[in-house]
């Protein structure tokens, strides 16, 4: 949580919620064991927790985690695009750097799963990359904003969105909170800059 603290002000949202504590996170996977994943911190507050990870490899690590530290949640491999939950089965959902490694018309299929699954006033908290990004026409450009970047000798699909080009997403919502956040860091002499797009929404 402590690279990822807008998250805070979705987890006081959800607790202040009237609904039942079951949330989940999409994109779950553990890629360095060493980093709290981000749903043990609602875990921590008492919610029941799911997660979904496409990656056959990552979820097994987020359930190694999981057993390692005694933390109730369950990890499913999976397809955010695709959701094996019922409708209206979850009062929250949250999405953390993860939806924009997918084509835009993918992601208006997993935001449409999202809302699905979402219990009627249930809280969702998901972001996108900004074209304020200094990575942005970086890579081989596939679609409109769409760009296959280079990341660890693979590559690795980037989507990044005008300010108020994702609110086409949530036209079944009300936003409570938006915010363009630009994080800067310098790696050797080199400064990268990544720009987002956080949205917390209810559902209608």
């Amino acid at each position: 949580m402590i690279r990822a603290v807008q998250l805070y002000t979705f987890l006081e949202h959800c607790k202040n919620s009237p609904l039942n504590k079951d949330i989940l996170e999409c994109g779950a996977g553990v890629w360095d064991p060493s980093l709290e994943p981000l749903f043990v911190r609602f875990s921590k507050h008492g919610f029941k927790v799911h997660g979904i990870e496409i990656s056959d490899e990552r979820a097994a690590a987020a359930r190694e985690y999981c057993k390692a530290h005694q933390v109730d949640a369950e990890i499913h491999q999976g397809d955010m695009r695709d959701l094996p939950f019922d409708n209206e089965s979850m009062s929250f959902v949250f999405s953390y750097n993860t939806i924009f490694h997918m084509t835009k018309t993918d992601v208006s299929i997993a935001m449409g799963e999202i809302e699905r699954i979402l219990k009627p006033r249930g809280l969702c908290f998901v972001n996108f990359l900004s074209v304020d990004s200094d990575t942005y026409g970086k890579g081989k450009e596939i679609g409109s904003g769409e760009f296959l970047e280079r990341e660890e000798d693979s590559g690795s699909l980037h989507v990044y969105y005008e300010d108020n080009e994702a609110d086409v997403y949530f036209g079944g919502f009300e936003v409570l909170f938006k915010e363009k956040r630009v994080r800067a860091r310098l790696e050797g002499n080199q400064r990268y800059t990544r720009a987002y797009i956080d949205y917390i929404v209810r559902k209608n």
